[in-house]
């Protein structure tokens, strides 16, 4: 703690001394014919210097703002797609104020075609800091190149992926978006899903801790939003990725992102392929201890599964400017993954040391999964008011089928055969969720704006359950297993949001609204019985934000938010249905479940984009976790409800050039997570554990198109209600060099250099105590080919009173 206190306070000095030298230098573009321009780029060095000290993008009023230093002679440059470059030279920064007003600038288009542009944009930061999220550019990241989402995710501060999900800053309950949508999968769904989505295919990462009233309020933990690329230039343009990977075995993906835009028209979309070959092996430990001097048993588990996954993706969208008020967009998704796993299992029992019995188990897993979705979207803007109404309408179908074959039998030590069986498992699952959202935003002012937006989602979840056993060479069903579980979930909200801007305050509050109506269904082929369970409940979530500039040049300034989340049960842990992987380990729902509700509060300092110091709390009730029940010596998982889950810490995240060739992302929190409550009214939970995370890389540009990443990360214990994770860390590396005239690069990478990304836990619980470790292929050695290709058309930019289509496809 005095360490960070040491930090904090230097970094207050460091942005007192910084901030005291800087202006604000405010322009605007606009064209020959005075209409502004958007996404201009706009660029500022010193006279004398090559180096860029600094760059904007025009908004879509054609304005921007460069934060500068005083004292100083600037050359100014100006450029967009269809326009001949404006520069202003010796341009000198007045000193005796901290706003400055830039000289009108206007471009001149360009007459005729050209047949090959390459465009030069500003180089993106790695993080960009706004009040409601952070943002993550996956392309500033060069080991970024060749993975998966999930690859990427790994590199994300405070953001961990593990077997059971993916939390943020030590928090379970994150909601996974894509485009602004929920993807509506939760655990292994949504990992496989992610694992065959390439990098290649993403533009940013959104993550929202406490996300604004416009988005759902499910998720306690916050809102990750994968935003994948989608090309808006005029013209021709593609992408090619393409990636490798060894480790124990190999894997690839490689995928094209492409659009043609023309007039009022633009086409986009991708397509990707990937392969994965995998292990995991892992090796658990049960030690049950009895009370009045029995002897101790000890159980000892061997897993080892071997996999191949392949996807084939596609997506592909267009938008469609009607006149200058109205356009319309449409964009359908598609993914078939087949997936064959084998599997070894061994259970070793021994009491006082000395071998007592063996199970072993082989295991044959297939099935292919597929997901579609489709989204038809309306904007329209209202004639001479700053008014706009957006519709979506969406559509998903997510569909699993695995079949699956367990051969056990169990031995004595003097590996006499004392029982076997065959058991054929079959549990189709399906999804179908239909969605429609219309918000209107309203420019009141040049510093009010209102949002009010409706929205309604139903989604449709079945699956069944069909298990044959082979025993003594006969064939029967297992009733007390086979069965259907339904589930159908309606959801209606309302939202209103408020934003007003001032010179030195920014100001957003929030509210939303939901009704949520839903029925599980249980019929149960045993009892021959049907089993209906109805929730019905309403609730408030508001949310509020606050910027505020702590001097007049917007160097420094204090971020204030707060917010009310809601975590429902998900399909999968209301489920009753018994899933049995072995006679002693089993996984089951629990319909009981209620929906978890958090509080969050975060307040952060932020320096120029480069230094944010912050503390964040929540505190969560009925929060969902899982919990390990015995029963004799047979293990059960099962999802319950914790009365309070409260979590509370400190951040620290610096992105500085440290030389003009050498780059620093760093980020460091330590947290402190509480579970307490009883539990199914057997057991009563008080687990607490202090987490410190650290993460960063290192970049360096050096001569001749070449570059250097280095990345890693540390955290020690960290715990999930009952479980311990035990600390871990891993590091990365990777080189490129830039070729064909810098429209192509080639990255050469190694993951988990030292081998160190496993996964150890400990649960005590009862009369039992439990370690893991697993591991899987992680450490790998890849090369990445990346190329872009840009035929542009140089005709006069369009422009309209919607402006130019940013985010339009994705607008919800």
């Amino acid at each position: 703690m005095k360490q960070f206190l040491l930090a904090l306070w230097l970094s207050l000095c460091l942005i007192k001394s910084v901030s005291a030298q800087n202006v604000v230098a405010n322009g605007t573009v606009h064209d020959d014919q005075n209409a502004p321009v958007e996404r201009a780029t706009i660029s500022l060095q010193q006279q004398g210097s090559e180096k860029i000290c600094c760059n904007a993008i025009s908004d879509s009023l054609g304005n921007f703002q460069l934060v500068v230093s005083a004292n100083a002679t600037y050359l100014l440059t100006v450029t967009h797609l269809g326009y001949a470059p404006y520069t202003l030279k010796e341009l000198n920064i007045d000193p005796g104020g901290r706003n400055f007003k830039l000289p009108a600038i206007n471009l001149k288009p360009i007459a005729g075609q050209l047949k090959e542009v390459r465009v030069l944009s500003p180089p993106k930061n790695y993080i960009e800091h706004r009040a409601d999220r952070v943002i993550i550019n996956v392309g500033a990241l060069i080991g970024n190149n060749g993975t998966n989402a999930i690859d990427v995710l790994n590199n994300v501060p405070a953001v961990l992926v593990t077997d059971d999900g993916i939390s943020l800053r030590g928090k379970e309950g994150v909601v996974i978006y894509i485009d602004d949508k929920p993807s509506y999968l939760t655990g292994k769904d949504l990992l496989n899903y992610l694992k065959n989505l390439p990098s290649g295919t993403l533009d940013k990462i959104e993550i929202m801790a406490n996300p604004p009233a416009k988005y759902n309020a499910e998720g306690t933990a916050g809102i990750i939003n994968i935003k994948t690329k989608k090309g808006k230039t005029k013209g021709f343009n593609l992408n090619l990725n393409m990636g490798y990977l060894q480790g124990i075995y190999s894997r690839n993906n490689s995928g094209i992102n492409f659009n043609y835009k023309v007039d009022k028209f633009n086409i986009f979309g991708n397509i990707a392929y990937s392969s994965i070959n995998n292990f995991y092996d892992a090796k658990r430990n049960r030690q049950f201890h009895y009370q009045q001097g029995s002897n101790g048993l000890v159980m000892e588990q061997f897993n080892t599964e071997t996999s191949n996954t392949k996807s084939y993706n596609y997506q592909l969208g267009f938008d469609y400017d009607i006149d200058h008020h109205n356009s319309i967009g449409a964009i359908v998704y598609g993914m078939i993954s087949p997936y064959i796993e084998n599997g070894l299992y061994s259970t070793a029992f021994k009491s006082t040391n000395v071998a007592d019995s063996m199970i072993s188990t082989t295991s044959l897993l297939h099935y292919t999964t597929r997901n579609n979705t489709f989204n038809l979207n309306f904007r329209h803007r209202f004639p001479a008011t700053a008014q706009e109404l957006n519709i979506n309408t969406d559509y998903l179908h997510y569909s699993t089928n695995p079949l699956q074959v367990i051969n056990s039998s169990t031995r004595l030590p003097d590996q006499t055969l004392t029982g076997s069986y065959i058991l054929n498992t079959f549990n189709p699952f399906d999804t179908k969720v239909f969605g429609a959202k219309v918000d209107f935003d309203s420019q009141l002012s040049t510093h009010i704006k209102i949002s009010a937006g409706l929205q309604a989602t139903y989604s449709d979840r079945n699956s069944t359950g069909k298990y044959l056993y082979t025993l003594a060479d006969k064939t029967f069903p297992n009733d007390s297993l086979n069965g259907r579980f339904g589930y159908s979930e309606n959801i209606n909200a309302a939202y209103i949001n408020f934003q007003q801007t001032t010179t030195l305050l920014d100001l957003q509050i929030g509210l939303r609204y939901e009704n949520t109506y839903a029925r599980t269904n249980h019929q149960d082929a045993a009892l021959a019985t049907n089993a209906d369970v109805v929730y019905n409940y309403n609730n408030l979530f508001p949310t509020a934000y606050l910027s505020y500039k702590l001097d007049t040049v917007a160097a420094n300034t204090l971020i204030l938010s707060l917010g009310r989340r809601i975590s429902r049960p998900g399909y999968s842990q209301l489920n009753s249905f018994v899933f049995t992987f072995d006679k002693y380990s089993s996984n089951k729902g629990n319909p009981k479940l209620a929906p978890a509700y958090s509080n969050n509060f975060d307040i952060s300092l932020n320096h120029s984009n480069k230094v944010t110091i912050g503390f964040a709390y929540s505190q969560t009730h009925n929060t969902i976790a899982q919990y390990y029940q015995l029963t004799g010596y047979a293990l059960a998982f099962i999802p319950v409800n914790i009365d309070k889950a409260t979590a509370y810490g400190l951040y620290l995240n610096l992105s500085l050039p440290a030389t003009p060739w050498w780059n620093i992302n760093l980020y460091s929190d330590i947290n402190r997570n509480h579970y307490t409550g009883e539990i199914l009214d057997v057991s009563y939970l008080n687990n607490s554990v202090t987490t410190v995370t650290i993460s960063g890389n290192n970049q360096f540009k050096l001569k001749k198109g070449w570059g250097l990443e280095i990345n890693g990360s540390y955290r020690n214990n960290l715990t999930y209600g009952q479980g311990i994770y035990l600390p871990m860390w891993h590091l990365n590396g990777s080189v490129q060099k830039t070729i064909l005239k810098n429209k192509g690069a080639i990255t050469l990478t190694v993951r988990d250099i030292f081998d160190t990304r496993k996964l150890r836990r400990q649960i005590e619980y009862q009369n039992a105590y439990l370690t893991s470790t697993s591991n899987s292929d992680n450490q790998l050695i890849g090369i990445a080919f990346t190329y872009k290709l840009n035929k542009s058309a140089l005709s006069r930019p369009h422009h309209s009173s919607i402006g130019t289509e940013a985010d339009r496809a994705g607008a919800n």
